[in-house]
């Protein structure tokens, strides 16, 4: 799982814990005022918790989480300004305004939040300071308007705060977790996918092929006497020769395969949708790519040139076996002289190309 999938799957239960403990407490409440006889107050308390666990089991049936979070924050919000507006009970209704504020920038997040608070502090001066409005409001005393105003603002401050910092850490760990994500399917050294991502790209391909017939063909490629040149002018050399081949590499095949540095100076070309003719082209078109490499790249007109085997999972049972293939097939290339390829066509006899 990766972590976009695992924040979503904890966000998810998260909205879904915090949804059913505030639906449940509310409904509760809800049922309480009933039973006293306070017919009003149950109904804007039984509503908004209806509507809230209603989103919930939307959210679920769907896992769509904005439902979830849409849903309880419209509950909120309408249970906000009916506290306003009513007192509750003997005008203690505002106390529970601070608790819905920081479950509402919770859901919503840095940007939503900042609209939700500018819009719930503009309609709560309204309803507080405006008089002769055409429905009945509770009575405040004026210190006691000014006075939750200010404490209003002062939370919604440090929720929108809080919500910054989160958000941040978040995208800082979404930052981290992506490089040290593609550094495990990297090579450190030439950029291309290393063993462990090319074992994972060659099982998916090779479940396309079992499901699909969709075929596909490897080509192994080790560079000829690389030890002898690295002994000769030092690893540096090495190391940038390695470099431009696997650049080069890249960019002479097409954007659905896959090269990966198997180890050492060997490579592992992945053609999906490939049958064993069309991999010998291209296998004989990298060939010349890395016999190409300009004589001015290196030292006293050293040549560097390449060895490959090319194998289909048209023959092949499984995917280890395509690989030992090919491995054997690329020594037979180093035995009949290098830089050469080396296949085995359709009527499965060598196929040498020079």
């Amino acid at each position: 799982m990766d972590f976009s999938e695992a924040e979503r799957k904890r966000s998810y239960q998260l909205n879904l814990l915090i949804g059913l403990i505030g639906g449940v407490f509310l409904l509760a409440f809800g049922i309480n005022a009933l039973v006293d006889g306070k017919f009003l107050l149950a109904a804007n308390l039984i509503l908004p918790a209806v509507v809230g666990l209603g989103s919930l089991l939307l959210m679920r049936s769907t896992i769509d989480l904005r439902y979830g979070k849409n849903g309880v924050s419209l509950a909120a919000s309408y249970l906000f300004l009916y506290l306003i507006i009513s007192g509750g009970v003997e005008g203690t209704g505002p106390l529970w305004c601070y608790s819905l504020l920081a479950l509402i920038t919770f859901l919503q997040g840095l940007r939503r939040g900042i609209c939700v608070v500018a819009g719930l502090t503009v309609l709560t001066l309204l309803l507080m300071f405006i008089p002769n409005l055409p429905f009945a409001i509770a009575e405040y005393s004026i210190l006691f308007k000014t006075r939750f105003i200010a404490s209003f603002l002062a939370l919604a401050i440090m929720a929108l705060i809080y919500e910054y910092l989160r958000a941040e850490s978040q995208a800082r760990y979404r930052l981290i977790s992506s490089q040290f994500d593609k550094a495990s399917r990297t090579d450190d050294l030439t950029g291309v996918a290393n063993r462990r991502e090319m074992n994972a790209l060659l099982k998916m391909e090779y479940g396309k092929f079992m499901r699909y017939g969709q075929t596909f063909s490897v080509i192994m490629l080790d560079l000829d006497r690389f030890k002898h040149l690295n002994d000769s002018f030092g690893h540096g050399f090495g190391d940038r020769m390695l470099i431009e081949v696997a650049s080069r590499l890249s960019a002479n095949i097409r954007q659905t395969d896959h090269v990966a540095r198997w180890g050492g100076e060997e490579f592992l070309i992945l053609l999906s949708q490939t049958n064993l003719a069309q991999a010998i082209k291209v296998a004989e078109k990298l060939r010349l790519v890395v016999a190409d490499i300009e004589s001015g790249e290196l030292p006293r007109r050293q040549t560097i040139t390449a060895s490959l085997g090319v194998q289909s999972i048209e023959y092949a049972e499984t995917v280890e076996s395509l690989i030992n293939q090919a491995d054997d097939r690329l020594y037979q290339a180093k035995n009949g002289g290098r830089n050469r390829v080396v296949a085995q066509n359709v009527y499965h006899s060598e196929a040498n190309v020079d």
